[in-house]
């Protein structure tokens, strides 16, 4: 078996990521056992195996929490009936936004359940039309190496305040400027030239709070010049983002799921 054994040989002889993904994919055609499709996944398989770009972890770290020492949002509670652009519409029940776009607060009865109880009332969040949003990851090789945009993005009700996320994060509403910000910089950039997708297919979200809520996950190899969107953005390696994961609460949902298609 191609075991990390054979990574271990693979360092002391001084082996690039190059050569490991060569004997990888050498084994498995020997063996019989290798498939076109599934090519993006043996590189995967390599790239989080080893620090092949003999990046200091610890300078990564310092990196956020650099960036999450230097937010200074504040989140303070509003009574609902006080807040600006959210109202109750009282003849469809619902909490919305004045552009009637981003979401819905809907209440939702459920009967004839199997559930711990057979029914029950409960509010949802409705995204507004059932647009979704768009969870998007750049992959791009730098110097031979598959490297990945993450955004060490700020959203208010992150546990951790910031969290490593994908390198498009955002609704349908968002990406129109319903909210009246700032372009986003990363559709125009690497969503539109020079890529080509791995993975695109829409991917479901928790249905205990959010009413039918879905998406869509897209994964594209870049293959024209790179840059850093922002200051809050950062290139890391597959092998990075395992070690961000197993800290725990540093990596956000999206980007967790979306990990887990490649």
């Amino acid at each position: 078996m191609y075991t990390k054994i054979n990574l271990q040989i693979m360092k002391k002889i001084n082996a690039t990521y190059q050569d490991a993904l060569k004997n990888y994919i050498h084994f498995l055609k020997k063996n019989r056992i290798y498939q076109n499709k599934k090519s993006i996944f043996y590189e995967n398989n390599i790239e989080k195996m080893f620090n092949w770009t003999n990046v200091d972890f610890k300078k990564t770290l310092r990196w956020y929490n650099k960036i999450k020492s230097s937010n200074k949002s504040v989140v303070k509670s509003v009574h609902l009936e006080k807040m600006k652009k959210w109202t109750y519409d009282n003849k469809k029940g619902v909490i919305k936004h004045s552009s009637g776009e981003f979401f819905h607060i809907e209440g939702k009865r459920i009967i004839k359940s199997d559930r711990e109880v057979k029914s029950w009332d409960q509010p949802f969040i409705k995204q507004v039309d059932y647009k979704g949003g768009i969870i998007g990851l750049v992959r791009s090789n730098i110097k031979g190496i598959p490297h990945y945009l993450i955004d060490a993005k700020y959203e208010p009700g992150n546990y951790n305040k910031i969290q490593i996320s994908p390198s498009l994060q955002a609704t349908y509403s968002n990406l129109n400027r319903i909210h009246k910000g700032e372009k986003n910089t990363v559709v125009k950039k690497y969503f539109s030239t020079n890529y080509k997708t791995i993975r695109k297919f829409w991917v479901t979200e928790d249905g205990g709070r959010l009413y039918l809520k879905r998406n869509l996950h897209w994964i594209i190899q870049y293959n024209g010049n790179i840059n850093l969107p922002g200051k809050t953005y950062k290139w890391l390696t597959l092998w990075e983002l395992d070690r961000f994961i197993k800290l725990g609460s540093l990596v956000g949902p999206h980007l967790r799921s979306i990990l887990s298609l490649v």
